[in-house]
C-alpha cells in the first residue's frame, strides 16, 4: 500500500496539478518512486505526470483503507 505523501502526490498527479506535485515532492525523488513501482509514467507534456490504472487502484485502496471522517447528522467529525 502506498503512504500518505504517496496518496497525496498521485493525487496531485490525477488533476494535472504540477504546483501542488512540486510542493508535495520539490526534489522528484518520491515522483521517481510511484513511477517505478508503475504508479505513474511520463506524459506527453514535459515534466508532467500522468496516473496509470495501478496508480488509481492504490489511491482507491488507500482511501478504502483511510475513510475521510464520518458523519453524524450531515456533519463531518
Amino acid at each position: 500500500m502506498i503512504t500518505a505523501e504517496g496518496f497525496a502526490l498521485l493525487s496531485h498527479w490525477a488533476y494535472a496539478d504540477r504546483i501542488g506535485a512540486d510542493v508535495a515532492d520539490p526534489n522528484g525523488t518520491l515522483t521517481v518512486r510511484l513511477a517505478e513501482a508503475g504508479y505513474l509514467r511520463p506524459s506527453a507534456v514535459h515534466g508532467m505526470w500522468r496516473v496509470t490504472r495501478e496508480g488509481h487502484a492504490a489511491r482507491s485502496a488507500y482511501t478504502r483503507a483511510h475513510p475521510v471522517g464520518e458523519r453524524v447528522d450531515g456533519l463531518p467529525l
